[in-house]
């Protein structure tokens, strides 16, 4: 496809306008909008680097400290989850309101920039910082061991790092869909994700292997590149002009009648229902994500291994996403989701692979690489086709308020799945216990958790289609509620 640029001639030698799109009150040129694009996708570069280095190496290091399976599941997912269920909806609607010379997002995006980098390195010293509380008399004055005081600071101190997260995480995309044009929409996510899929491959790759041995490093590296690198970022991409927010009639009646308004807005059509329990569901069914590092290991590979399969599925998924992108724009994504996860729902037994049998660790090697052959495209299609169905089932005006609903179901249900999840797991090893059945065979039993899961948001998905096409298919609207 070509676009006419600043000298382009029609068949008469007539000077052709430069094709513009528009968003609100901005406007771009094909010029302006690759512009726009650079710095998004630079942004999200830093963001996605940011996001692979603590939940990777977290997880690790609390294995490494014998921190038992809730423990970690609490930390790594119920305590950001309910951080999201308290502040996004805070976060959301208060940036919907807010108006400013620098816009309605940038202004949280950039005062919360500093704190998440320097949390960051906080991070990668926790181990250090354990160190020192109990050699200072922590360990005398409680009994407790050093790692159970390094488990506590890694806590705490990813606690207060995820609270200056969410303003990234809850805001990025809001951003995004007030600054990118609906026409290219689907396909510049598309992009997004290739670059997103791309800084995660150099880092499985290249640095992944030494997450243990040169913890502190990776972090402080990660914390300087994201504090130059999205302040940019947010420097460099102005937002538009918005009206005045619609006043609240129920101002006046305290938080109580606001949480009432917020909650019956977000409720009142069961198309929105439907969404938000789908969501839900299917994150339960991939509550248990963050011990999928660990059931590897059991199966004997090393980290090595392991981020050299994740930066093949990157590379993989950065070709395929864009192709991922054009269909997600010439289809309604509630077409295409419904058949990905149906897709997803025949493909999961073949993880059951591991419960019956014991395979040397180079064959276990060569499953998990079919296993994530398989599943890529499903994957890609579906992460394609997430945020457009958003767009076009939520009201444009009240964007980032229902994403903030979806975000408090989902956190809700997080916060049990990362402390349930866990539990599952620790209550597996009771059943099957290492001495019978091998070292962490208890991780092998992941797969019937996510089938049961993923099979009743199938069933709800399903149920969101009919709704959908009651209320006329690709010609349903929405609108703002009154």
């Amino acid at each position: 496809m070509t676009f006419p640029g600043r000298n382009s001639l029609d068949s008469d030698g007539i000077k052709i306008p430069p094709k513009v799109f528009r968003v609100g009150t901005l406007s771009y040129t094909m010029a302006g909008l690759c512009i726009l694009a650079f710095w998004l996708l630079w942004g999200n570069f830093c963001i996605i680097l940011m996001e692979e280095v603590w939940h990777s190496i977290v997880p690790l290091k609390l294995k490494e400290l014998a921190a038992p399976n809730w423990a970690i599941g609490f930390i790594m997912v119920s305590i950001p989850q309910l951080l999201n269920t308290v502040l996004n909806p805070v976060i959301s609607t208060a940036s919907d309101r807010f108006r400013s010379p620098f816009g309605r997002r940038r202004p949280f995006m950039l005062i919360a920039t500093p704190f998440i980098a320097f949390l960051l390195c906080i991070v990668g010293f926790s181990p250090d910082i354990g160190q020192w509380l109990y050699g200072a008399g922590l360990g005398r004055a409680t009994g407790w061991s050093l790692g159970a005081i390094t488990v506590v600071v890694i806590g705490v101190t990813i606690f207060l790092f995820r609270i200056a997260e969410l303003f990234i995480n809850v805001l990025f995309y809001y951003f995004i869909n007030d600054v990118v044009p609906q026409k290219v929409m689907a396909r510049f996510l598309a992009f997004l994700r290739i670059v997103g899929m791309g800084g995660g491959a150099f880092y499985n790759y290249f640095v992944y292997q030494h997450a243990l041995t040169h913890m502190r490093v990776i972090f402080i590296a990660a914390g300087a590149l994201y504090f130059v690198g999205f302040a940019l970022m947010c420097l460099r991409v102005k937002e538009g002009e918005y009206p005045p927010p619609t006043p609240r009639q129920d101002k006046d009646k305290g938080l109580l009648a606001l949480a009432r308004l917020y909650a019956r807005e977000c409720l009142h059509q069961r198309l929105h229902i439907l969404l938000y329990l789908h969501v839900m569901v299917w994150t339960m069914a991939t509550a248990l994500g963050v011990f999928q590092v660990f059931l590897c290991l059991a199966l004997g590979m090393t980290l090595h291994q392991l981020g050299t399969i994740a930066a093949a599925v990157g590379v993989a998924s950065a070709v395929l996403t864009y192709p991922a992108g054009i269909l997600a724009d010439r289809f309604h994504p509630m077409r295409l989701m419904i058949w990905i996860k149906f897709g997803m729902v025949l493909l999961l037994p073949l993880n059951f692979v591991w419960l019956f049998t014991a395979y040397a660790p180079s064959v276990n090697f060569w499953i998990l690489v079919i296993l994530s052959v398989l599943n890529l495209p499903l994957n890609l299609i579906y992460a394609a086709t997430l945020m457009p169905l958003y767009m076009r089932l939520y009201p444009r005006e009240q964007f980032g308020q229902f994403c903030s609903f979806m975000a408090i179901c989902t956190a809700s249900v997080a916060v049990a799945g990362g402390l349930v999840g866990g539990l599952y797991i620790d209550w597996m090893r009771r059943a099957w216990p290492d001495a019978i059945y091998g070292k962490d065979y208890c991780y092998r039993l992941m797969p019937p958790w996510t089938l049961f899961f993923t099979g009743i948001s199938l069933l709800l998905l399903a149920l969101l289609y009919k709704e959908w096409r009651r209320l006329g298919a690709e010609s349903y609207v929405p609108h703002s509620v009154d």
